[in-house]
């Protein structure tokens, strides 16, 4: 008898409207990475909104891991082991609350 200690495979036949749910995720995953990055080497530039532009940052940022974490749980459907998560779980909800202290200092 086979054992099996996967939780979850990788790769799952998946419908079209899944494949192009988890594609849109993905595009949007990048794009608050991308856009956080640029807010926050431009706040380096941009003395006087230097907190806004962190505060949008850190916020795309925790939009990015809960991004990853829609994709990797196929929508909280799938079970995932807390250790492929660790960071999501834990930057998240650390970068909405650096994102809320630089709002408050602005």
């Amino acid at each position: 008898m086979e054992k099996k200690n996967a939780v979850y495979t990788i790769m799952e036949e998946q419908s079209p409207e899944e494949a192009r749910r988890e594609h849109i995720l993905l595009i949007a995953r990048n794009f608050a990475a991308g856009a956080a990055a640029v807010l926050f080497l431009a706040s380096f530039a941009l003395a006087d909104i230097h907190k806004l532009l962190r505060a949008a940052a850190y916020f795309l940022g925790a939009g990015a891991y809960f991004a990853e974490i829609l994709v990797l749980t196929d929508g909280f459907r799938r079970k995932v082991p807390r250790k492929e998560l660790f960071m999501a779980y834990c930057f998240g909800p650390l970068y909405i609350l650096l994102g809320l202290s630089y709002l408050l200092e602005a």
